[in-house]
């Protein structure tokens, strides 16, 4: 089934969208003259206003020109959710240059990998994670890197206060084995922009890295149109019961470096005059409470895994939010158990929706305030979904489980340097192959797992191969395979079954241990199994579902 839409819903919404030629530059110098004195972003309690965040921006980019860098040059940011992240990116687009979003739990080794890719020239840091630039300064195309301290957009008292609480309380080590440019000064020091290059709506915008079942991460380019045509087809699906747009106070919980909090929660309130405010670390969660007891928040997203915990905490449970009124739910699919227990506690329903890095990313999504039935809703304007058979490619009816399929204009433009993999995933007449498995019902899509191996742990995806690849690195292993199940906390938890050389053995905790070393958390595994043998299929292949199925029965 194809063409299936919000429309088919409500009358409101229209199947198609029209075709926007702005750039998300456009867009940011348009809102900031528009609302000039409204808050733009809120962390710590320090806020900033549009015309701040102009002339912020307009310094940085001034800055960036300075050193160098010119239109399509690639540009890794390295930060948490703070009011330097929106700069940065603003600024990097302003130039024309292309942004490569890195989480900053990453290892060494998976930033090496990432800037060697991507070929970032420049990369910008928060100084606690500068550490792990040390052996990667001046190594592949950086030339610069650009280092920021948490408290470097506060007012100079609060800004002393916090440097030396993270000095001499938390004892925190923020040093690197580097020089690096100051964010501070780049930002604060006001200088012309004089000249910028002309960026156009077919321009990339963003690299975004996404798992590959080989191991290595795939950069999905995603151009400003992308992007756009994403925000125009969510306003026309949220827009109506949103009004004014101006005047929500988004919390942003999730990491904006994720594809799917950059967009639904950053740019989609920002671009029509809202206020962010910023969560450094949502895993803490009696400082995550401060932040919605202290803001008269309107919208917060989260994922399933945040949605309980925070339902496990008798504070939250026990305070009431008068001014919140939606709540989207993305990144891994939510429970009915977790939506219903949201609802009962908050008086607001979840609302679910489907969505890919791929796709900048929003796909399909229920109405706002819906009540939970397991899809994750109509397709949105302008975006068509096919659901075919795995083995013979012909489209399915309605209720038949087949491989999701999609096309539209949020859909990139391809994997960055890597034409193979892109011809693999987007056929010639444009539909790109998810790999999810899903069908139809009254014209809302259910999703029925995955046709790869992808296990999404806390919102996040991992890609068994990348983890196996660091684990069969170990001198005194010989195989090994790394499945998905089940877990209350996280959504799904990693499992690792390993099997020794003759002769040899290692302690559990030292496996983990070692990928610790070479990945973060979310990709290492929660459990350990010592086996004989992998079980194989009739082709030869790790039986995974036999070994999902071997810890399932337990």
């Amino acid at each position: 089934m194809d063409k299936n839409s919000l429309k088919d819903s409500s009358a409101d919404i229209a199947a198609t969208i029209k075709n926007n030629p702005k750039t998300l530059n456009c867009l940011f110098d348009e809102v900031c003259q528009k609302y000039p004195n409204s808050r733009a972003f809120t962390c710590d309690n320090h806020s900033i206003n549009y015309t701040q965040t102009y002339n912020y921006v307009n310094n940085l980019a001034a800055s960036f020109i300075e050193l160098g860098i010119k239109k399509g040059d690639r540009i890794a940011v390295i930060m948490p959710n703070i009011i330097q992240y929106p700069l940065a990116i603003f600024a990097i687009l302003k130039i024309g240059g292309i942004v490569v979003n890195i989480n900053p739990l990453y290892t060494s080794s998976e930033i090496d990998y990432l800037l060697a890719n991507s070929g970032a020239k420049v990369v910008i840091v928060l100084d606690m994670m500068a550490h792990k630039l040390n052996k990667l300064y001046n190594k592949y195309a950086v030339e610069h890197v650009i280092v920021t301290k948490l408290p470097d957009m506060y007012p100079f008292f609060k800004r002393c206060m916090f440097n030396f609480a993270i000095k001499y309380i938390k004892r925190l080590d923020v040093s690197y084995a580097y020089k690096a440019h100051s964010f501070k000064d780049m930002a604060l020091n006001p200088k012309p922009l004089v000249s910028v290059a002309n960026i156009k709506a077919e321009d990339i915008a963003f690299i975004q890295y996404t798992g590959a079942t080989t191991g290595k991460p795939k950069g999905a380019m995603l151009l400003h149109r992308n992007i756009i045509a994403n925000l125009t087809q969510m306003h026309c699906c949220v827009s109506s019961q949103l009004k004014p747009l101006n005047k929500h106070i988004v919390i942003d919980a999730l990491p904006l470096y994720h594809i799917f909090s950059l967009t639904a929660n950053l740019f989609i309130f920002f671009f029509d005059g809202s206020e962010n405010v910023m969560v450094t670390n949502p895993r803490d969660v009696k400082a995550l409470l401060r932040v919605l007891n202290t803001n008269n928040f309107t919208i917060f997203s989260a994922l399933d895994t945040l949605y309980n915990h925070l339902l496990n905490s008798p504070e939250f449970v026990a305070h009431k939010f008068p001014y919140f009124k939606y709540s989207v739910a993305g990144g891994m699919p939510l429970r009915k158990l977790i939506s219903d227990r949201w609802a009962e506690v908050t008086g607001v329903i979840p609302t679910n929706c489907y969505g890919l890095t791929e796709a900048s990313p929003t796909v399909t999504m229920n109405e706002l305030g819906s009540s939970f039935d397991g899809s994750v809703g109509y397709p949105i304007p302008a975006t068509d979904i096919e659901i075919r058979d795995l083995e013979t490619g012909e489209l399915l009816p309605e209720g038949k489980t087949g491989i999701i399929w999609i096309r539209g204009p949020q859909l990139m433009s391809g994997y960055w340097n890597d034409p193979e993999q892109t011809k693999m995933a987007i056929d010639e007449n444009g539909w790109f192959n998810t790999k999810d498995l899903g069908y139809f019902e009254e014209g809302k899509l259910f999703l029925n797992g995955r046709q790869s191996e992808m296990v999404i742990v806390s919102g996040f995806n991992v890609y068994p191969a990348e983890v196996e690849t660091v684990i069969d690195a170990l001198p005194e292993i010989k195989d090994s395979a790394v499945v998905g199940i089940p877990d209350d906390e996280t959504g799904e938890a990693l499992v690792a079954f390993i099997v020794f050389k003759q002769g040899n053995s290692m302690q559990e905790s030292e496996i983990i241990k070692a990928c610790e070393e070479k990945l973060t958390r979310y990709k290492v595994p929660r459990h350990i199994r010592i086996v004989e043998d992998l079980p194989k299929t009739l082709v030869g292949k790790v039986d995974k579902a036999a070994l999902i199925k071997s810890i399932t029965k337990q």
